[in-house]
């Protein structure tokens, strides 16, 4: 039985999102572990759900004072992303296991010497992505439960950015306040780059199959007629069968596109939407900040992880499009003169299937391409400037 390695690139993902509290156990576990496991998933989202709404009542007794707003309007915006992304993770996780079940399944893991490369590829690359990703954000959390307590040891006051029933700045109620604001925001900065990441990660597995249908096609002649000269069995037949399992993977990977699509597409287009809100904010906190504190490191470090955020959608998303956009070439560069006249023209219908390049899609609005990362730049960036020139007038 083959390795099932398109799974091994989210294996670790999932089990990240299990231990967070944001995806369920699989079947194979035990029934009261698994209904101790959904008590701690609706614990997980009950808490997000407290620190989200400390953060509006937050927003509400500062409204007068522009500044304090914009230091709780970032992370509240990240907060309600993260559960937007939870609860379909809850919701749709039978559609989930279905993608995952591809991943585990022949189909995608067909054990063939020449595919082993390239998914292992693909499992190295989701390991360092996750890893840093992760890391990249508990050290933004860990700054922003250093700065306030840099600034409480000086003597003077810590604004924190949500509503608490009592007053943090003195002993010990700030330090309860300082650990309850780290681990809930480090909570939610693993649990949404692992989310992120994982969602990332289906399109560029089918990205990874599409390069694996490529060198299938181009090397289909040659792989039947060594097959056949092992076997009893005509070239043709074995071609025809290599052929039907080409087939047969291509239209798993438009379900799966298209089944990741329906999935997270909502999720993705919110996280753009929001994504050009949270930058201009940050980037308006950030401005008037001393570029040697802490408080402006963690800013950018924030900024750095809500960009790669975008961009490994739309980079994932493009390179998918891009490599099956190559497929017709593949296609073409088959040795289809040796091809009997039938199995030519089913190899001209399968050409003219794959005219069309797969376009993954954000809420079935938004292309996931690198013109969108620029164009979600882009209108961040005038959002900025309308917010500098309010406060100027």
């Amino acid at each position: 039985m083959a390795e099932k390695l398109s799974y091994k690139s989210l294996e670790r993902h999932v089990k990240y999102m299990q231990f967070f509290g944001f995806f369920k156990l699989n079947s194979s576990s035990s029934r009261p572990r698994r209904f101790l496991h959904t008590i701690y998933m609706r614990i997980t989202l009950s808490s997000f759900l407290l620190y989200t709404l400390q953060q509006i009542l937050k927003i509400y007794e500062a409204r007068s004072n522009i500044d304090k707003v914009m230091d709780t309007m970032f992370l509240l915006l990240t907060y309600t992303d993260c559960i937007y992304k939870g609860i379909v993770l809850w919701k749709k996780a039978a559609d989930v296991d279905i993608i995952l079940n591809v991943m585990k399944g022949p189909i995608f893991n067909k054990g063939e010497p020449e595919h082993r490369t390239l998914l292992l590829d693909t499992i190295r690359k989701a390991v360092r992505l996750v890893r840093a990703f992760n890391y990249a954000s508990i050290f933004t959390c860990f700054l922003w439960s250093l700065h306030p307590t840099i600034m409480h040891l000086k003597g003077r006051r810590v604004e924190f950015p949500i509503w608490l029933p009592f007053d943090p700045n003195v002993n010990p109620q700030f330090y309860i306040a300082v650990l309850y604001v780290g681990i809930q925001t480090s909570w939610l900065g693993y649990s949404n780059t692992t989310i992120d990441a994982f969602i990332a990660f289906i399109f560029e597995q089918c990205r990874t199959q599409v390069s694996i249908m490529r060198h299938d096609l181009e090397n289909l002649v040659r792989k039947s007629k060594e097959e056949a000269s092992l076997s009893l069995v005509s070239w043709e037949d074995v071609y025809q069968k290599r052929f039907g399992y080409i087939l047969l993977q291509h239209k798993e990977i438009i379900n799966i596109t298209v089944k990741a699509q329906q999935i997270f597409g909502g999720a993705i287009f919110y996280q753009f939407l929001v994504g050009g809100w949270i930058l201009c904010t940050s980037a308006y906190r950030m401005v008037n900040l001393n570029v040697a504190s802490v408080e402006f490191a963690s800013m950018i470090m924030y900024i750095l992880c809500i960009l790669t955020e975008i961009f490994i959608y739309c980079y994932y998303g493009n390179e998918l499009t891009y490599e099956s956009g190559k497929l017709i070439e593949s296609a073409y560069g088959l040795n289809w003169l040796e091809l009997p006249v039938v199995h030519r023209k089913t190899l001209i219908i399968l050409m003219e299937i794959l005219k069309k390049p797969i376009r993954p899609m954000a809420g079935n609005l938004i292309p996931l391409s690198n013109s969108t990362f620029v164009s979600i730049l882009r209108s961040s960036y005038s959002f900025y400037v309308f917010l500098k020139n309010s406060e100027h007038d």
